[in-house]
């Protein structure tokens, strides 16, 4: 009666951990970024990197209806972008040049079946560093919030077992303001992403749990410092 008694108290404590957020971390496997300056211009390169969310899963694996939450990345342009400035100079952001550091969600979002994709209202960090050339020259860094959440889309595989591959596909265009305090000029930039990427299940759903627990704190922490 004893070890039934502890069994139960264990199976108790398990509860909370198992119900917790899981963390995915994906690897983009196929990803783009075009960049229009004032809707006139625009320029592409191929996207690559990390992004990671938090999925609320339930039965221990990933389904309809499952929160999640778009959190940390690490993802950067892999090619050479160049724009034109109203004909007297020309920006160019070199391969890296444009690097989305993290999300941050007004609400979790939904999981709205296999691969159909789900609104994920968000904003996103962005640090670039743009080298002008022409008529003038100069360089500008930035580092920046877009400061407004629009809409963007997520869809995901849903999983039955946790030994499967995840994929994730996300779309959405994020606007931005950047100033140049050298020649007193702001560029109105659209930044406009498509990636697609995969994880695979952590093997134990408790272990997950935990993990995503701190990770996910990491998280917050670093958006508190970055706003």
């Amino acid at each position: 009666m004893r070890f039934m008694g502890i069994l139960g108290v264990l199976c108790v404590l398990a509860a909370p951990t198992l119900a917790a957020p899981v963390l995915y971390t994906f690897n983009i496997t196929a990803g783009s970024v075009i960049l229009n300056v004032a809707t006139q211009q625009s320029t592409s390169s191929g996207l690559a990197g990390t992004f990671s969310v938090d999925i609320m899963q339930s039965n221990g694996h990933i389904g309809a209806v499952d929160p999640f939450e778009l959190i940390a990345s690490n993802m950067t342009n892999t090619a050479t972008m160049k724009l034109g400035l109203a004909g007297l100079a020309t920006a160019t952001l070199n391969p890296g040049g444009a690097k989305f550091l993290d999300f941050t969600m007004p609400a979790p979002g939904a999981i709205a079946g296999n691969m159909v994709p789900s609104a994920a209202p968000t904003d996103v960090y962005l640090e670039a560093t743009v080298f002008v050339t022409g008529l003038f020259t100069t360089t500008f860094a930035t580092k920046t919030w877009a400061g407004t959440i629009l809409p963007f889309t997520v869809a995901f595989t849903t999983s039955g077992v946790e030994s499967d591959i995840v994929t994730a596909a996300i779309g959405g265009t994020f606007g931005y303001a950047v100033g140049i305090p050298d020649i007193g000029m702001t560029l109105t930039l659209d930044l406009v992403v498509n990636f697609e990427g995969t994880a695979h299940v952590v093997p134990d759903p408790a272990l997950g749990g935990l993990t995503a627990l701190g990770l996910g704190g990491a998280g917050a922490w670093l958006r508190r410092r970055r706003s």
